[in-house]
């Protein structure tokens, strides 16, 4: 009876970051791969 929402969060090592896509047409926007690589402390 009530909505529901799923939040998925994914942490990734950041050697590990974000490049540009090798067949893509773009880059996934940035609500869904943020590309803030600072670690969390």
């Amino acid at each position: 009876p009530y909505e529901r929402a799923n939040v998925f969060i994914v942490y990734n090592s950041v050697e590990n970051a974000l490049v540009e896509p090798f067949a893509a047409p773009a880059p996934r926007p940035e609500h869904i791969a943020s590309r803030s690589f600072v670690p969390v402390g």
